[in-house]
């Protein structure tokens, strides 16, 4: 295999990946979204502000504190 066969090759297989993943995006893009997925991830970002609360709250601190003493 020659420099020039080789360059084609790679420029070849470039252009295959990048379509490829231009069409996979445009799939994702396309799909009507999931209820269910959209109520879970509803949950998981009420449970990570309610961790968040706890974690910055003063009191919180102040009462692991006295629990670690």
């Amino acid at each position: 295999m020659n420099l020039f066969s080789a360059a084609v090759a790679i420029v070849a297989i470039l252009s295959i990946v990048s379509i490829a993943q231009k069409w996979i995006e445009a799939r994702r893009r396309d799909a009507p979204p999931d209820p269910q997925m959209e109520d879970k991830l509803q949950d998981l970002r009420d449970r990570i502000e309610t961790l968040e609360r706890i974690v910055t709250d003063q009191r919180e601190t102040l009462r692991r504190k006295f629990d670690e003493l």
